[in-house]
């Protein structure tokens, strides 16, 4: 048994030229809505996963810990991922585990939470928390191109905690859930495979951000090298091609799921 649900964590206004690379305006305006300053809504789409063992959340949006550092973003209709874990039918206490497809603030955000003293705790207190050791390591140690993307208090509490567990390589969670590791868009970025008796399907984080991006040469200017990022997207599309895979878009605030 294993049951997905969709969580829309809440939106932000991203630039269009930076969402979406080297990709004239002329060409990615025609396909995704923009203002009159450039300006894109993009979503923060999460994922809840139950199956017989496990209640797992994959990726948990913006959370609302640094709302002033963000205001450029204008960060709207945002919601606390707890709540929606509530309406579904569990505790943030039976979540078991939490998949983070990088360390990005967008992605990872409400990892934590604020607790009566102010101070950054875990926001699933029982849950193991999974991160590639890439990812980890390169947050650790940022370039200065990247640095900006993190913010320490969305992580290191659940690392003094005791709940984060590194993933290595590409591993089989369980009989039907996988976790794969590309690099491009940020070092060790995890995208998450799974399966149902209804088909298919893949959350590929940034890999492929939006359904725009199902293009090979439509990249996004926050790819840390858009040569490997390229290179990547293609290892990753032609095995989810292959595997009839239906993707969920983590920032298309317009088209949820997509195929080939």
């Amino acid at each position: 048994m294993l049951k997905y649900h969709i969580i829309e964590s809440g939106y932000f206004m991203g630039d269009g030229g930076v969402m979406f690379g080297a990709v004239p305006k002329k060409y990615w305006s025609a396909k995704y809505k923009t203002d009159e300053n450039n300006m894109c809504v993009m979503s923060m789409r999460c994922l809840f996963i139950e199956t017989e063992s496990r209640r797992i959340l994959i990726d948990n949006g913006l959370g609302n810990k640094h709302n002033n550092k963000l205001k450029f973003f204008q960060p709207h209709n945002t919601v606390d991922i707890r709540d929606e874990i509530r309406k579904i039918g569990y505790e943030p206490e039976e979540v078991t585990d939490v998949i983070i497809s990088h360390l990005h603030f967008d992605h990872c955000g409400g990892s934590t939470i604020l607790n009566d003293d102010n101070e950054a705790v875990p926001a699933y207190p029982n849950a193991t928390y999974h991160v590639s050791l890439k990812q980890w390591n390169n947050y650790r140690k940022p370039s200065l191109f990247e640095k900006g993307s993190f913010f320490a208090d969305n992580i290191e509490p659940v690392y003094d905690a005791g709940q984060l567990k590194f993933v290595l390589e590409d591993i089989q969670l369980d009989e039907n859930i996988r976790l794969e590791l590309y690099d491009g868009h940020t070092p060790g970025q995890i995208a998450v495979l799974f399966e149902n008796e209804d088909g298919k399907y893949a959350f590929p984080g940034d890999v492929v951000p939006t359904s725009l991006n199902l293009q090979l040469s439509w990249l996004c200017a926050y790819d840390n090298s858009m040569v490997v990022a390229m290179e990547e997207k293609k290892r990753f599309m032609d095995k989810a091609k292959a595997d009839n895979r239906t993707l969920i878009f983590y920032h298309d605030a317009y088209t949820t799921t997509g195929k080939f």
